[in-house]
């Protein structure tokens, strides 16, 4: 078990100055501001830091304070989506990971979803032992649907209930494939008013979402003629994929404008 090595007394005032205003996660540039030292001194001593112990690195340029009672500091992480929201702010979470938050799924899933405004280089990240999918939106994706929550002194955001649901329509790898998708669509279906589908579908301008979720409501046998006539109403031409990431093969159905390359059933599993 790895225990933090030896700090002087500078070294610990010198961290205490660092982190007096009680940020969890710092960078050089605070170092620089709180000691009056240039970057690269800064770069060395979050450097030296890190391995002793006493702080973790999370990305480049990013460091994380370890709890001096952490029992394994080299492995001790901060909640996923607190890290998640300092290095990819402004973001929010979506798919599988706000159906946990509103508790429409029982399924268990190791990895945070989120979406962010910024650059999205992999869609696929591991830091600090958490694994993320991430996926990149305009500016304006963030001002309608979602949900704040805080943690701490950090605000979080979610997608709510409708939102999530048009946001697994439009990407269903976003909430473990369609199969499961359509799992949380039950369980969304049996405690939420779904006419907002309509209005988000609309805001997020992919026709497929309304060609899904048509067929996913007569799949699933719920009697909702009026969600369904206005997703008819708004499917495009072309076929699409039930699941874009599924196989490729899979009979169309024109009603629809689907490829069904997934079969859903009535309790929403295959």
């Amino acid at each position: 078990m790895l225990h933090p090595a030896g700090i002087s007394g500078r070294g610990r005032a010198e961290l205490a100055r660092v982190f007096a205003s009680g940020a969890t996660f710092v960078t050089p540039g605070d170092v620089v501001a709180a000691l009056n030292v240039d970057a690269e001194t800064a770069a060395k001593k979050l450097s030296r830091w890190a391995e002793d112990g006493w702080v973790r690195r999370v990305q480049r340029g990013l460091y994380i304070g370890v709890p001096v009672d952490a029992a394994n500091p080299g492995s001790w992480s901060e909640d996923a989506l607190l890290v998640a929201s300092a290095v990819w702010s402004p973001c929010y979470f979506t798919g599988w990971t706000a159906a946990d938050h509103w508790a429409l799924t029982e399924q268990v899933f190791r990895t945070t979803v989120l979406r962010t405004t910024q650059r999205v280089r992999s869609s696929f990240v591991r830091l600090l032992d958490h694994d993320y999918l991430v996926m990149h939106v305009k500016d304006d994706a963030l001002a309608w649907g979602l949900k704040s929550e805080w943690r701490g002194g950090t605000r979080l955001r979610f997608a709510d209930p409708s939102r999530m649901i048009v946001d697994i329509l439009d990407t269903p790898k976003l909430g473990g494939g369609i199969r499961h998708g359509a799992e949380v669509l039950a369980a969304y279906l049996d405690e939420h008013d779904p006419a907002a589908l309509i209005d988000y579908g609309d805001r997020l301008g992919n026709r497929a979402v309304f060609k899904r979720l048509g067929y996913l409501i007569e799949a699933l046998d719920r009697n909702l003629p009026d969600l369904v006539g206005a997703c008819h109403e708004r499917v495009s031409t072309g076929i699409s994929a039930l699941d874009p990431d599924g196989p490729k093969g899979g009979h169309r159905v024109m009603r629809w404008g689907l490829r069904l390359n997934v079969t859903v059933v009535r309790d929403g599993t295959s």
